[in-house]
């Protein structure tokens, strides 16, 4: 059980780590405004933030789920062979 327990906080804490560019916010201080390059012509559309991370949550998902299993199965045998 600890080890599933530590294996469940070490996922918790890189997910977190990984969120924390998705999530991060600025702001400015009251009565500062920011400069936003290309605001003039109205181009229209959704603004890029460069944060992409799905792929890498996917994988880290995976890895996760597959680590739990191979826990999970490591029991069972150590169990069975008692």
């Amino acid at each position: 059980m600890k080890k599933a327990a530590a294996v469940f906080a070490g996922t918790m804490v890189f997910l977190t780590m990984l969120a924390g560019s998705a999530l991060a916010q600025y702001n400015n201080p009251p009565g500062i405004e920011a400069e936003v390059e290309g605001t003039g012509a109205g181009g229209g559309g959704t603004a890029f933030t460069g944060g992409d991370t799905s792929t890498i949550a996917i994988m880290a998902i995976a890895l996760v789920a597959v680590g739990l299993v191979a826990l999970f199965v490591a029991r069972r045998r150590t169990a069975a062979t008692s």
